[in-house]
């Protein structure tokens, strides 16, 4: 039944690629180094993703602005000769930090540096920018060595009503709880930012949170359209992937200069970063149980058998990380871009997979707050904190980093 539902769900959904396609978001070296950012990371975990590309483009400004001086640095200021190409530094610096990163990468990314390089004139612009890039990417391999993200944290879940526990099928434990302390990059601490905490199980708000997932997110809804079908299994996408894109595709065509697409893919980046450890560190605070538990240990109508849409994940309902970090995305970029970005899409699952139009940011963010109830894994008030959780992350990275200097 499953696989007959996600195979109708990408005949329906399967559209060609509009904004997003690579032959007309590939503005730059700063578009194309996080498109080989984004490749590299593909088999990591979504949080993996998230620290990939929030230390590869920090670096990444932090080279260009050495050259440019124009913004405030976000780790170091290195000295640059004033020649230095800042193309060149960019991809100095992007492909420093994936092959560390990615070590087995190393001939793929290689080859993505030649490419790079190859469309700068030889000299000492180019010999200087590569040579500036690669400084400061050091500076971050050393500074992110030790954030935690390798770290092995254990996790004891609870027993009670309304305590998160492993969940069927797999009945996995909450690994991904180590990423509720890893370092931010502009929140002082993962818990800086506090959310209003889940609903008291006897609110009837609460039971209406839970009606609505049992309604429209089971396996079997009748009331659950194909159009919602197919949004709930493309929220299966990684947050990178959907706002990367839409970056991609609003920065296009606008004539911006190096430093300005440094700066908006760093922020953006950092912001879905520290979106995760903050989302992480409040799963670890209220560790909600997810909607099937809920609905099968009722205390009045339980449903022993019910069944969600899509298989609910190894972590607590309350927050939802990927309203949280998609809330930071979308406030992240229409605060540096000034408005709602342009028509974008984005693939889950390849080229054969599910393909999605939103009309702008706004849109994309609020689809996601309805799909993950629609795949039946996430209460509406999770969904809804994390998205305010966002937005108030990404006032503060747009306020604390990487602001323009008066000249």
């Amino acid at each position: 039944m499953r696989s007959n539902l996600i195979r109708f769900a990408v005949a329906t959904c399967r559209v060609l690629l509009l904004a997003a396609a690579p032959d007309t978001v590939r503005a730059d070296v700063v578009t194309d180094w996080n498109l080989t950012a984004l490749s590299a990371s593909e088999a990591v975990s979504p949080q993996g993703t998230n620290r990939a590309l929030a230390i590869t483009h920090a670096a990444v400004f932090d080279a260009v602005n050495a050259i440019t001086r124009t913004h405030k640095p976000y780790l170091i200021q290195l000295p640059a000769p004033a020649d230095s190409s800042e193309e060149a530094a960019a991809a100095g610096a992007a492909h420093e930090v994936l092959v560390w990163l990615y070590p087995n990468q190393a001939a793929t990314l290689d080859a993505a540096l030649k490419t790079s390089l190859d469309k700068l004139p030889d000299g000492p612009a180019k010999d200087h920018g590569v040579a500036t890039g690669r400084q400061v990417a050091q500076k971050y391999i050393a500074a992110r060595a030790n954030d935690g993200a390798d770290r092995k944290v254990s996790y004891t879940p609870g027993s009670g009503a309304g305590q998160w526990r492993p969940t069927p099928p797999a009945y996995q434990p909450f690994a991904t709880v180590v990423w509720g302390e890893v370092k931010p990059f502009v929140l002082t601490s993962p818990t800086e930012l506090e959310a209003p905490g889940p609903l008291p199980l006897d609110s009837p708000q609460y039971a209406m949170d839970i009606a609505e997932v049992r309604r429209i997110g089971g396996r079997d809804s009748k009331e659950r359209s194909a159009d919602q079908t197919a949004a709930a299994i493309f929220s299966l996408i990684k947050g990178s992937e959907l706002w990367n894109a839409a970056a991609r595709a609003a920065v296009a065509g606008r004539g911006s200069t190096v430093i300005q697409n440094a700066r908006v893919f760093a922020m953006l980046n950092m912001s879905l970063m520290d979106a995760t450890v903050a989302a992480w560190a409040i799963k670890k605070q209220h560790p909600l149980w997810r909607p099937i538990t809920a609905i099968r240990e009722a205390a009045v109508n339980p449903d022993p058998k019910w069944e969600p849409l899509l298989i609910t994940p190894a972590h607590p309902d309350y927050v939802s990380g990927h309203c949280v970090t998609s809330g930071a995305a979308a406030r992240t970029l229409t605060l540096l871009l000034g408005n709602d970005g342009v028509e974008f899409s984005a693939t889950f699952g390849g080229s054969l997979g599910l393909t999605r139009t939103f009309k702008g940011f706004a849109q994309a963010a609020r689809e996601v707050e309805d799909a993950r109830v629609w795949a039946g894994i996430h209460t509406r008030t999770a969904d809804e904190h994390g998205t305010v959780l966002g937005h108030q992350i990404a006032e503060l990275t747009v306020q604390r980093v990487m602001t323009p200097v008066a000249h």
